[in-house]
């Protein structure tokens, strides 16, 4: 299976034009399409898919495969998530440049709109299969988020092989959230999942692997390549399955963690301490089960798009999550 690489050229308000690679491979039905880099900071993605363009090259392709490694590359060259975001901007639905609100696009909108419509209009609308690659936080383990109503979608989030899933409701998806890809493309007849790398701003390898594994195995499942697929050996639907969180207690603290997003532990491991700022002491943190770490340090929303809130300070009266694990 060879990739053919191809331009997609989209004309900016100001009369330039925004050049823009892809890939493809086969032909005819079923049709999936998989991108990477809506938001600028999310970089692993971009790597997933220049692994899977490698790791592809001796399956025997059923069907018609569409990679777009950089679907915002003005939010990347501006080296925020969204184009035009400035330093220290929160994450937002309300960006006019958000580009996971705007699907389907927009011909005469402004530059991210036009990229969203060129790139529905032209590679995603007769797509049967989406599969958008973003990136949480480093302080969360990777997931696949899927549609609970949508048993298909569901399937794809299991065989990811990723220890945690997520599975939304139809009524969460009201307002601007109706404008994200996933959710638009299924609503239209296809079936789509985010899947969420652990970090962003760099490029981590270990995850581009983990999660390019995975979509091998969803592209089996769904039969675009010859075999059966893996069935994973375990998973945790975030928010559904059995979880502790550990709260920090009262106090100014600095959080030192031991342990990372996706650590197998067991009761009684060493997870984290607290050092006081008041007193100097420390005070350990154990697991309080058997279990694997969902998340673990700056577990605020949002931590890696407010650089100033990043550090692992607690402070009096601040209800932080010190970790999450899901008892095994």
């Amino acid at each position: 299976m060879i990739f053919k690489r191809y331009f997609l050229h989209v004309n900016m308000p100001d009369g330039t034009t925004v050049k823009m690679p892809y890939f493809v491979c086969g032909k005819g039905d079923p049709v999936v399409y998989i991108q990477a880099a809506q938001h600028g900071v999310e970089l692993t993605g971009i790597y997933t898919i220049r692994l899977l363009i490698d790791r592809l090259k001796n399956e025997v392709l059923n069907g018609r495969i569409i990679l777009v490694p950089i679907a915002n590359p003005l939010a990347v060259m501006w080296r925020r998530h969204f184009y035009r975001m400035e330093l220290g901007e929160p994450y937002s639905s309300d960006h006019p440049h958000q580009m996971n609100r705007l699907w389907p696009g927009d011909p005469n909108g402004n530059e991210t709109q036009r990229i969203a419509y060129a790139l529905y209009s032209n590679l995603i609308k007769e797509s049967d299969y989406v599969i958008d690659l973003h990136c949480w936080e480093m302080w969360r383990c990777s997931c696949a988020l899927g549609f609970e109503w949508d048993k298909i979608s569901i399937d794809m989030c299991r065989y990811s092989l990723l220890d945690f899933i997520s599975l939304e409701p139809r009524e969460r998806f009201v307002g601007k959230r109706k404008g994200m890809l996933t959710y638009y493309i299924t609503e239209h007849g296809g079936h789509g999942i985010v899947i969420e790398h652990s970090g962003q701003r760099w490029v981590f390898v270990k995850e581009a692997n983990r999660v390019c594994d995975g979509i091998i195995n969803i592209l089996r499942y769904i039969g675009v390549i010859k075999g059966k697929p893996k069935e994973p050996k375990r998973q945790f639907v975030v928010n559904r399955g059995k979880h502790i969180d550990i709260i920090a207690p009262y106090g100014y603290w600095i959080l030192v963690i031991y342990k990372s997003p996706g650590d197998e532990v067991r009761k009684g491991d060493l997870i984290a301490t607290l050092l006081s700022l008041e007193t100097f002491e420390e005070q350990k943190i154990y697991a309080p089960s058997n279990g694997i770490i969902y998340e673990i340090g700056a577990t605020r929303p949002h931590v890696d798009t407010r650089p100033s809130e990043e550090v692992m300070v607690i402070l009096k009266g601040e209800k932080y999550r010190i970790a999450t694990i899901y008892e095994t």
